[in-house]
């Protein structure tokens, strides 16, 4: 018997060491969404991906863009596949100047067209740059929505971060953007967005950057549409040298 009580204690001191050795590791630090935004813009620039799906006639219908921007639009060179033309698109932004491949298909077809156009901006009136597509403003707009967010939850964790749902107040973004980018994220916003409240799924990492915004919704006519764009690489290199002058024509009013 005297034996018994060092046995219960050896047992007690075993079962006590091998709970602690198993006891789960405290999650990671949940990045937080606030400071999210700004944190991503800091970087400079990124590499990205964008698919923009929309069902007309029970048919889903993809557009593609990828390429290298610098979040406060100065500079981008961006690469688009779109279902209306068999010839991936290019564009080269450097500042208020635009390159455009937009003629390239034309080109194949007779030696005498330039492939590339150039429009300098600057000389746009309000209603032609109004009503101007502007691919960067479309590629840059999902990282500036964080801004407008309310109603902010927690969908899961990740393994490099977490998944968050939040409702986006369109009016709060404009409020909130840095002034010198709010007429760029504007223009996408209108074009792109319900005029609104609607929902974005934002995923953030762990080093507070968002990596991912998906926006799905209906338009007015009950159109379903779907933005998924994905930011990596961040403070790229962003290649902006222009196409040789032989190939470019100035499109500029």
């Amino acid at each position: 018997m005297r034996r018994a009580l060092p046995i219960a204690v050896l047992a007690l001191c075993a079962a006590a060491c091998g709970s602690a050795s198993h006891r789960a590791a405290p999650p990671p630090r949940l990045p937080p969404f606030a400071s999210a935004p700004g944190l991503t813009l800091r970087t400079g620039s990124a590499h990205l991906t964008q698919t923009t799906s929309i069902v007309v006639g029970g048919a889903q219908v993809d557009a593609h863009d990828t390429g290298t921007v610098a979040f406060d639009g100065s500079r981008a060179h961006l690469y688009k596949l779109s279902p209306a033309s068999n010839v991936p698109g290019e564009v080269i932004v450097v500042g208020p100047i635009t390159f455009s491949n937009a003629d390239v298909q034309a080109s194949l077809m007779s030696g005498d067209v330039r492939p590339w156009t150039r429009l300098d901006t600057r000389k746009l009136t309000a209603g032609e740059e109004r009503n101007r597509p502007d691919e960067l403003a479309h590629v840059l707009a999902p990282a500036y929505l964080a801004y407008g967010a309310r109603a902010v939850s927690l969908a899961r964790r990740v393994a490099d971060g977490a998944v968050y749902w939040a409702r986006i107040d369109p009016a709060l973004v404009l409020r909130r953007v840095p002034r010198a980018r709010r007429a760029l994220i504007a223009k996408a916003l209108s074009g792109d967005y319900p005029a609104k409240d609607f929902n974005a799924k934002f995923w953030i990492d762990r080093r507070d950057r968002i990596r991912r915004v998906i926006v799905a919704y209906a338009t007015a006519q009950g159109t379903p549409v779907a933005i998924d764009t994905s930011y990596d690489s961040f403070g790229v290199r962003v290649p902006v040298a222009p196409p040789p002058a032989r190939e470019v024509k100035d499109i500029t009013p």
